[in-house]
């Protein structure tokens, strides 16, 4: 309790009645013969009751399905709250072969195709209160770390249409993804096709880009069923 105090600047009195409270709706549970706290299995059944409320994943889902096809590789849909990419839903290819994002899993936006096509696709002073806030961290080696360079690649998005991560977020890795954008032509969601450096060879992009953009098309006429259409200061 000592460290989560001094984490969260809390007195450890308010801290205490707080884990208690946790602790007794089943939210966290202490481990035995410890001080450590962790989190209960009540967090899986809010996160299964969370996407079950979200249609969107039903209406993406077949278009998913058709992307993995015609690629093979592992599919994401992801949305942005509070200026990170949430993965809502992935199809993965049969070969997986590394651990991959997953639903719920939240990432930088500058070192991810999703996040950058996201970001194309905002308005300059969110994506500067983005970066404000988050910085520009260098997740491998190959991450843009300059706020310049950063709306340089966006600049490059917006004119070809789409967006890539060539081993910024995970090294030997190589993601092509599209914004999803509402009637104002703002950013609410991105999908993204995944895979191997070696498997995402560069002749492979345009059409895997062209494809994504059908779904994306698709996905458009549903902006309300988007978190970044419903959250207010996201």
């Amino acid at each position: 309790m000592a460290e989560i105090s001094r984490m969260l600047n809390y007195p450890k009195s308010t801290l205490l009645n707080m884990l208690r409270t946790l602790e007794s709706e089943g939210y966290i549970y202490k481990v035995k013969h410890s001080q450590t706290y962790r989190l209960s299995y009540k967090i899986l059944e809010l996160a299964y009751f969370m996407r079950s409320s979200m249609p969107i994943n039903q209406y993406a889902l077949p278009l998913m399905e058709d992307l993995q096809q015609v690629s093979g590789e592992n599919v994401y849909l992801t949305t942005f709250i509070d200026g990170r990419v949430l993965y809502l839903e992935a199809l993965y290819s049969g070969s997986r072969s590394a651990k991959y994002s997953i639903s719920g899993k939240t990432l930088p936006m500058h070192c991810t195709s999703c996040g950058k096509a996201m970001l194309s696709y905002l308005p300059c002073d969110e994506v500067e209160s983005i970066v404000d806030k988050w910085g520009l961290c260098p997740v491998t080696p190959n991450t843009i770390t300059d706020k310049t360079r950063l709306f340089e690649e966006l600049d490059l998005c917006r004119q070809r249409g789409f967006a890539l991560d060539v081993e910024e977020e995970s090294l030997g890795v190589k993601c092509v993804a599209v914004a999803i954008r509402n009637s104002a032509g703002n950013s609410i969601g991105a999908l993204s096709i995944s895979g191997s450096v070696i498997s995402m060879n560069d002749e492979l992009i345009p059409k895997y880009a062209a494809e994504l953009a059908k779904a994306a098309s698709i996905l458009s006429n549903y902006p309300d069923l988007f978190l970044a259409e419903q959250i207010d200061g996201i």
